[in-house]
């Protein structure tokens, strides 16, 4: 679904780049996130013809708090809930009752991973037993060491969520409320890159301005 959604707001930004005789950085533009920045997300939105396609990027800090591997088991239960409400779209997404969406499939991942092995590891060490548990020590040790060279505010993790809505209506769809500063108050500002068959604009959003308007 990702691929898809990335090479249907390629194709539609090179269309209307090409036939509104737009500067071809502009077209890239609506191709490529724009530098991490904490406090900022991202969201790409597509309409063609009955589908409503919604990309969403943000760096993990926006939503988590935190960029790091989850250390705690505080973490990665936080980790886990805010993977989940991602994809609880009626929480996020309000659209007029008169389109009749449908979400036909949504998926939310980060590339924060817990890369202690710390799933598998009583498996591991029953099999191995002491070879396996020096091994393992070597491991974190390495991590530790690895963490100290690398400073924590020079990780950069990001959320991304997509979804994809069918619409019965589409010439009803007026406007989308995007409730997402609600649900994370990490986010301040969401830049939005809109891409119909008809239009494209690019607007800001805040917690007071949350409104996209077609």
């Amino acid at each position: 679904m990702i691929r898809c959604l990335r090479i249907l707001l390629s194709i539609i930004a090179v269309v209307i780049a090409l036939g509104l005789n737009l500067p071809k950085v502009r077209a890239e533009g609506y191709r490529h996130h724009q530098a991490h920045e904490h406090g900022v997300a991202h969201m790409n939105v597509a309409v063609e013809g009955n589908y409503l396609y919604i990309e969403f990027v943000s760096p993990a800090a926006n939503i988590v708090g935190f960029e790091h591997h989850p250390r705690t088991q505080e973490q990665k239960a936080a980790v886990q809930q805010a993977i989940e409400t991602l994809k609880a779209d009626k929480k996020l997404f309000g659209l007029p009752p008169d389109a009749g969406s449908r979400l036909a499939q949504s998926k939310a991942v980060t590339d924060i991973v817990d890369d202690s092995g710390n799933e598998s590891e009583s498996e591991h060490t029953h099999e191995h037993g002491e070879a396996h548990e020096k091994a393992r020590k070597d491991k974190n040790n390495s991590k530790e060491e690895h963490d100290a060279v690398e400073p924590e505010h020079e990780r950069h993790s990001e959320f991304t969520a997509e979804y994809r809505f069918v619409l019965k209506k589409p010439e009803k769809l007026k406007h989308i409320d995007v409730m997402l500063f609600r649900i994370f108050p990490g986010i301040e500002h969401i830049e939005v890159q809109l891409l119909t068959g008809t239009k494209q604009t690019a607007l800001e959003l805040t917690a007071k301005k949350n409104k996209i308007v077609f």
